[in-house]
């Protein structure tokens, strides 16, 4: 089987001038989404014409328009890792400081996060250390949640899935079962904890169930009894916005 084809194109109609990315692929029919940023992602079967799909997106011109502007509501403030900025780490607002040190690196204290700094006026600095942190924090929290959910999977998983940490633009996470492997989005972080565990829940479930059928969310259910609602509280989610 050929591997996806992606491009980047535009489609002008009606006045509007949309950047979109196209990808071909072997799916059945034309999927249209919008990701948390905006973006505007279309899937098609190889066989199909471009003026076949050019059509069906200006046909979804005011759905594409309406879904966008509920993703810039539900987007976040800009985050930079300045002294007195906040941002939720696992659900809790923290405030940012940074402290003169010899040795960079970081610390969680009394809902606050440390940036340790050899220059604390040099901003480019103040970002290699949060991205040191926020790298490192996601994988000792994610790391720590799946482990204390895996036993709840013990009969059916074979053993702790190995995971794979991304910031990723339109999943929280996936798995793929046949190599008992697991990948979690780093924003999971920011989230609240819960939030967090209905998305490990999720991905381990696929490990029984790798479609989303009545069966899995069944299944889900017994985990995760209010699955709707947390799966509703992570779409409005608001993540910061990281310059």
């Amino acid at each position: 089987m050929s591997a996806p084809k992606q491009e980047e194109r535009v489609l002008v109609a009606e006045e509007a001038r949309l950047l979109y990315t196209l990808t071909r692929k072997a799916v059945k029919r034309i999927n249209l989404r919008i990701t948390r940023e905006g973006e505007i992602c279309v899937s098609a079967p190889r066989a199909v014409a471009l003026a076949v799909i050019e059509r069906f997106l200006t046909s979804k011109l005011e759905w594409i328009e309406a879904a966008r502007a509920r993703v810039a509501s539900r987007r976040g403030e800009s985050f930079a890792p300045v002294d007195g900025a906040t941002l939720p780490i696992e659900g809790v607002s923290h405030t940012v400081w940074g402290v003169k040190a010899k040795k960079q690196g970081f610390l969680r204290q009394e809902e606050r996060l440390i940036l340790q700094l050899r220059d604390p006026t040099d901003m480019a600095e103040r970002q290699r250390v949060f991205a040191r942190f926020w790298q490192a924090e996601a994988a000792r929290v994610l790391g720590a949640r799946l482990q204390a959910l895996y036993p709840l999977f013990a009969d059916h998983v074979r053993a702790l899935p190995l995971l794979t940490l991304r910031c990723m633009k339109s999943r929280w996470g996936s798995c793929t079962a046949s190599k008992n492997h697991v990948t979690l989005n780093t924003n999971l972080l920011f989230v609240p904890p819960h939030l967090c565990d209905y998305v490990i829940l999720h991905e381990l479930c696929h490990f029984k169930h790798q479609d989303h059928s009545a069966a899995f969310y069944a299944h889900l259910s017994r985990f995760c009894p209010n699955y709707a609602a947390a799966r509703q509280a992570l779409r409005c989610f608001a993540l910061p916005q990281f310059s």
